[in-house]
Order: structure tokens, then C-alpha cells, then sequence
């Protein structure tokens, strides 16, 4: 019972970290949106900075492991495939989860306090994903589709891609943002492709 409390103070604090920003989220509200006192949060964590470290390493978590599994149901002999799954898959968890939010917070604001464990977080994360990517780009290789490109060039293509695509989703409604990302996705397949009018 007092591990899933643990779990149910995070959950909440990771939703109001997200709507709100560190700063305008206090232990008094997120107690209340889980129903509890907010003496009880300090039996699980010494501070509202403890919570906050805690969160932010869980979303780090949570998005390393979505990226490796998207990479063991990847195909290695499809790369344009991968490549694609790939984007599908930040796209997809941009949409729909709650840690998208807070990612897009503490990245456009971070609190000041915790910039370091944020750019940490963050290099961590973009260091899995290059690893995926130097598997896809090496792969594609083998299959003569990436040859005017330098595996550097595949991997800042890539993150430049989806920074891009992170910052649309800032701005527009869902269905222009649908819109931008095939759009986007049809020209970045084009570049990267050496199969060009295939």
C-alpha cells in the first residue's frame, strides 16, 4: 500500500508538474488531487525538490524504454521502416502521454535549480536513441539507401527532424499537426533515401 501511494504522489506530480511548471505546483495541491494529507508526501519523499528528481528520472525511464522496445520488434533487413517507426513512435508519445507535457516544460523552462539533472536526462535519452540510429543507418547501408550520407549526418538529421516536429506540436491543433509531420516525414524520406523516384 505505501508503494503504490509512492506511485499514485508521482503520477499526480508528474500531471501537475506538467500543466503547471515546478514553481506554481506545490505539496498541498498534489496531496489533495491524490487525496491525502500533505504531511503523508514527506513519508515518501524529504522534499517537493526529492519528488521532483524523482519524476524526472522516471520520465527519462519511461521514454528509454519505449525506444528499446520499439527497437526489438524492429525488422534490421526494413531501415526506411525503422527509420519510420521511429519517428511514429516520438510522434505518438509527443500526442498522447503525459510525460510529453512535462518534457516539453522542463525543456522550453527548465527550473533553474535542476537544469543539470534536466541536460542530463536529456543526453541520456539522445544517446539511446543514436544507438538505434546507428543501427538503422548501418543497416541501411549494407542496403545502398543511406550512401551519400554520413552516419553523423543520419543521426543530426534525425533529432533535428523530431526537435522540429516537438516544436510544431507546441503551436498547432492536432489535425495541422498530423498534417506538418507527414509532410515533414515525406520530404526527410526523400533526402535521406538514395532509392530517389522509386
Amino acid at each position: 500500500m505505501k508503494n503504490d501511494n509512492k506511485q499514485l504522489i508521482k503520477d499526480v506530480a508528474l500531471d501537475l508538474f506538467g500543466q503547471k511548471g515546478y514553481e506554481d505546483t506545490s505539496l498541498t495541491a498534489i496531496a489533495t488531487a491524490v487525496g491525502i494529507k500533505k504531511p503523508s508526501i514527506y513519508n515518501h519523499f524529504r522534499s517537493k525538490e526529492d519528488l521532483f528528481m524523482e519524476v524526472i528520472e522516471d520520465l527519462s525511464v519511461s521514454e528509454v524504454t519505449a525506444y528499446k522496445s520499439a527497437e526489438e520488434k524492429m525488422n534490421l533487413s526494413e531501415p526506411l521502416r525503422n527509420i519510420r517507426m521511429l519517428f511514429d513512435l516520438f510522434c505518438h508519445r509527443l500526442m498522447t502521454t503525459k510525460e510529453a507535457l512535462l518534457w516539453k516544460r522542463v525543456t522550453f523552462f527548465p527550473p533553474e535549480a535542476f537544469k543539470d539533472l534536466i541536460q542530463k536526462q536529456f543526453i541520456q535519452f539522445e544517446m539511446v536513441t543514436s544507438a538505434i540510429l546507428v543501427s538503422i543507418y548501418q543497416e541501411g547501408i549494407k542496403h545502398k539507401l543511406f550512401s551519400e550520407i554520413e552516419e553523423d549526418e543520419f543521426i543530426a538529421s534525425f533529432l533535428c527532424l523530431v526537435d522540429g516536429v516537438f516544436l510544431e506540436h507546441h503551436y498547432y491543433t492536432e489535425e495541422i499537426f498530423r498534417q506538418r509531420i507527414e509532410s515533414a516525414w515525406k520530404v526527410y524520406e526523400l533526402g535521406i533515401s538514395s532509392r530517389k523516384g522509386e
